[in-house]
């Protein structure tokens, strides 16, 4: 569990602002936890945020900004809430988490070294646990943010190549969940949305968990998203497609989620089925080997599940984070001692681990952590920088502009010796435009128009700025190489 952590904490550079903030509290935790707690969210400057800390039978709720109702999206929490669909639909008998993907998607075809991979090799299980060879890549597999039809999606997953041999490997792919949300139509004959507000999220008392955007919007309470911009959060809203709100488009409230937390936990009263399918959506309870097992922990229906525990959860801990297009969320749980808590924030933000080792701590009475530097906050001072250099080389474009008119109107042309610099100088920013379109998106997986949603919101202005140089190099060189420009005369001594 401490290496999945620990590929959460990245760097980060918070700023201080003044923000009202206010407390709900029944004594789960003390006046000083929820006091540390208000202070590193006022200092994060996170526009609105909800926590939720469950301890002793008891809920504490601390609000930045926002009510018990606001509405916030969850991220890749919202797996939780897909893998229990699947797994209450085991339960009432419409599958096995053992049957071949193809049993319930007749279409369903994977190829893996160029080859089919036999059906009965890839599972729903294989899904459920990130072991089927799909990956987050999404230069390879369909992308969250697509908005894509039913058959859409069906095509560009038709005769797919797997990145690794079903249940070789593990790795981590938003579209395992995308590919549940088709099995779970099938099998029930209804849409997502429906099933799971009607078999799922009504029945369990959560009437302020959405499976659909518009829903979710017409309750006029959805706290917008935001993601890092000139040094600041600005307001940045990406609508998730229909085929995509089971893998991180769910949006819930503070409320909500500490409910779902309790109903985990065995705290709330549901039917036995509830608790049943609860009970087993955080168990590895099949035989096929987890490969999470080496890390410490594995990774069941939805939920991280660990015995090692982690600070404050010595005895085991269930989790889960989400972080999507200007939103990010914790929840996590221990069983041992009935003891949770959840965050929620329409903030972009990286440190999501250090965050959930703040909480932790402040629960069991540290005090002393503090956010680091968010990844993002650096990258919007890099781009930042390369911004006003971009707006320094408009005015050399223009002046080289004038010089090169004046130049041509006079009608002379002043050849002069090519020196090789000359042809250098426009080699850095094109080196430049081919790591923004290039070689980042292949460092992060994913294609340049979604690197600009979800990096800092000055990334736009920089990519802009690097073709203003570029430009004015080349116009430079061209100019040269022409002799539209006079050469400059050497002073004589």
């Amino acid at each position: 569990m401490k290496k999945l952590l620990a590929t959460l904490l990245l760097l980060t550079i918070l700023l201080t602002t003044v923000t009202p903030v206010f407390a709900v509290a029944q004594a789960a935790v003390s006046n000083e936890a929820e006091e540390h707690i208000l202070s590193e969210l006022n200092r994060a400057n996170i526009p609105n945020a909800a926590v939720a800390i469950i301890q002793g039978g008891e809920t504490t709720y601390i609000l930045k900004d926002s009510e018990h109702d606001t509405i916030f999206q969850i991220g890749s929490v919202a797996k939780s809430f897909t893998g229990f669909g699947v797994l209450l639909l085991e339960d009432m008998g419409f599958l096995s988490v053992s049957d071949p993907v193809n049993q319930h998607l007749p279409w369903f075809e994977v190829r893996y070294n160029s080859k089919p991979v036999p059906h009965d090799d890839i599972t729903i299980y294989n899904l459920l646990q990130h072991t089927s060879g799909f990956t987050s890549d999404e230069m390879r597999f369909p992308s969250t943010v697509q908005e894509l039809s039913t058959d859409e999606l069906i095509e560009r997953l038709i005769g797919i190549e797997l990145a690794f041999y079903p249940s070789a490997g593990h790795i981590y792919g938003n579209v395992n969940y995308m590919i549940l949300t088709l099995i779970i139509e099938a099998v029930s004959g209804q849409s997502y949305d429906d099933f799971m507000t009607q078999n799922v999220l009504h029945p369990l008392g959560l009437y302020n968990t959405f499976t659909d955007v518009e829903r979710a919007y017409d309750t006029g309470r959805v706290s917008g998203g935001h993601h890092f911009g000139f040094f600041r959060p600005r307001p940045h809203n990406v609508q998730w497609g229909s085929q995509t709100m089971s893998t991180g488009g769910i949006y819930s409230s503070i409320s909500d989620m500490a409910r779902w937390a309790g109903i985990h936990l065995g705290l709330i009263e549901v039917s036995e089925q509830f608790t049943r399918v609860a009970q087993r959506s955080h168990e590895n309870n099949h035989t096929s080997q987890n490969p999470f097992e080496d890390l410490g922990f594995v990774y069941a229906a939805g939920w991280g599940v660990s015995e090692d525990g982690f600070g404050f959860f010595e005895d085991g801990l269930i989790q889960h984070t989400g972080g999507t297009f200007g939103y990010f969320s914790i929840v996590m749980m221990t069983t041992e001692n009935d003891s949770a808590f959840v965050m929620l924030s329409n903030f972009r933000h990286q440190n999501i681990g250090q965050w959930a080792e703040l909480i932790l701590g402040a629960m069991g009475g540290n005090y002393s952590n503090r956010i680091g530097i968010d990844t993002y906050a650096i990258l919007d001072i890099i781009f930042i920088a390369l911004t006003v250099l971009g707006v320094l080389f408009i005015g050399l474009l223009v002046r080289l502009a004038v010089k090169v008119s004046k130049q041509l109107q006079s009608g002379e042309k002043i050849k002069s010796k090519l020196r090789i610099r000359w042809f250098i100088t426009p080699i850095l920013p094109i080196i430049g435009l081919l790591f923004f379109y290039v070689v980042a998106p292949m460092l992060f997986g994913m294609p340049f128009c979604i690197m600009l949603l979800l990096l800092s919101a000055s990334m736009l202005t920089a990519v802009i700025a690097m073709w203003i140089i570029t430009v004015y190099s080349l116009f430079s060189l061209v100019a040269k190489v022409l002799g539209w420009l006079p050469v400059k005369k050497r002073a004589l001594r």
